[in-house]
């Protein structure tokens, strides 16, 4: 059961405006409102004595932008020599840890596709004595696909099909699956329900995670996330774009340019013990970027490994695109409030990686803003001053080519790196790029100044579930006896 508390009138007053009056006022006090306002203030300090001050704010805005256009364009140079694992000798099946990789799932949303997604996970390329999948779902109401699932289970003695009983959520779903599977395993890959690993993919995070003497040992590796329904529609072909950008160029370059990786969720590869000992916050909207950040806090090494592979499915229409990036960037906008003061300061941590943070953090929530008022700002110069404006729109234009040119970098690195099957075709993300310039990059930076709207209204999608005992539909136990004895059996 989920319970409400403390919820202020603003919050009150914008649940009951319903999805579509929530995204109008997001859009409207977090993409229009700020160029206005600062129209209106450029226009006054423009009047005063203090117009000076207008030049001044000019070359820092100039500087951002176009810092940030030259720190990414760096990342993406350096996406083209990220390293291969530490554990570069061949490695022999008595060194390979014991892996388990764990899928957890929602059963009624996932019920078309989770089957197939299991057999995914089966076909492995890993000694079968020492891999286990492990299903742990939850469902409110009996589900024909459930008895298929046992079939399969019993079939298949590596797999294991758990019911989490009460649970509401992933989190509570992979906690039923880290205490079956503590002691018993080395290596957890944690997956989301609709992703199916390629078969290389254990084999190649045990290079990252194995212990092997006078190796270096990491604790995470993320894998690339690549879309594989991306003919279906016009979102998913740009998700499948976009998400190329991002796991096989951002994530590499940014993980060797700031020595640290992040867990994204889905094809990330845990050292068992670390995840035990870290677990997941479920009141967090992205839990992963948070224990991403705690590991991080910790000394813990991260990896991002783009040859570490899985395919999932992306939203096909613009709702479901709209509803899941709300919940990135609000989820990414509490993170930034909860761990970057604390990073920032954490002596532990190179400047480089410090470096890392405050861009990763600060950073990415302070520029969607700034970038609003460029524009405002030039045409008040313009307007309200008697000086010729000549040399500021030169440079104006410079930093529209350099942000604009972002994505253009990006997708000829991507048509080169992504996924078999993303990867090498041209005219993929040459679509992208003109669909990025024309408005759907400035779409996502408008949801990254949503999330912040919704924040400051105390909105959150998340509710705190109390964790009493539930009865379930169907009378299963969360972590049975049963379901041990097959542990032992399979491993």
């Amino acid at each position: 059961m989920t319970t409400r508390v403390r919820r202020s009138a603003p919050a009150r007053w914008y649940a009951r405006l319903g999805r579509r009056g929530q995204a109008a006022v997001e859009i409207g006090l977090g993409t229009v409102a700020p160029p206005v306002v600062g129209l209106c203030a450029y226009v006054l300090v423009a009047w005063s004595p203090a117009q000076g001050a207008l030049e001044m704010w000019f070359w820092v805005l100039f500087a951002s932008l176009l810092g940030t256009a030259f720190l990414i364009a760096i990342e993406t140079a350096r996406a083209f020599r990220f390293p291969d694992p530490p554990l570069k000798r061949p490695v022999e099946v008595l060194d390979l840890p014991r892996v388990a990789t764990v899928v957890a799932a929602y059963l009624p949303n996932e019920q078309a596709t989770i089957v197939e997604s299991l057999h995914a996970h089966l076909a492995i390329d890993y000694p079968r004595d020492r891999h286990l999948v492990v299903l742990a779902y939850n469902t409110p109401v009996p589900l024909m696909v459930e008895r298929e699932l046992q079939e399969l289970a019993d079939r298949e003695p590596r797999l294991l099909v758990v019911e989490a009983a009460g649970s509401t959520s992933k989190v509570e779903n992979l906690e039923v699956a880290m205490e079956l599977l503590r002691g018993h395993v080395d290596v957890v890959g944690v997956f989301d329900a609709d992703h199916h690993p390629h078969p290389s993919c254990a084999r190649r995070a045990a290079q990252w995670l194995a212990d092997a003497a006078g190796e270096e040992r990491y604790d995470v590796v993320q894998g690339q996330c690549a879309i594989r329904n991306d003919r279906d529609t016009f979102v998913t072909r740009t998700v499948a774009a976009e998400f190329a950008t991002l796991y096989a160029v951002a994530h590499p370059g940014r993980t060797v340019t700031h020595d640290f990786g992040l867990f994204g969720g889905s094809n990330g590869w845990w050292r068992a013990e670390v995840l035990d000992e870290l677990g997941l916050d479920g009141r967090m909207l992205t839990e992963d970027i948070d224990v991403s950040m705690r590991a991080l806090d910790q000394g813990r090494r991260l990896a991002m490994d783009p040859r570490i592979l899985s395919y999932e499915l992306a939203p096909t229409d613009w709702s479901g695109w709209w509803k899941q990036r709300t919940r990135w960037a609000q989820g990414w906008h509490e993170v930034s409030l909860r761990h970057c003061a604390a990073l920032l300061l954490n002596r532990r941590l190179s400047l480089v990686q410090r470096r890392g943070v405050a861009f990763l953090l600060a950073w990415r929530a302070v520029h969607p803003f700034l970038a609003t008022q460029l524009v405002p700002l030039v045409i008040a110069m313009a307007w309200a001053t008697d000086r010729r404006v000549v040399w500021d729109l030169l440079f104006f234009i410079v930093a529209a080519i350099g942000v604009n040119g972002v994505p253009v970098l990006q997708a000829v690195a991507a048509n080169r790196l992504a996924a078999p099957g993303i990867g090498a075709r041209p005219g993929l993300f040459a679509r992208y790029v003109l669909v990025s310039v024309l408005g759907y990059a400035e779409l996502r930076m408008s949801v990254t100044r949503g999330a912040v709207v919704r924040h400051l209204l105390g909105a959150h999608s998340w509710d705190v579930t109390a964790r009493t005992s539930q009865a379930p539909a169907h009378g299963a136990d969360p972590a049975p006896a049963e379901h041990r004895r097959d542990l032992e059996i399979a491993l």
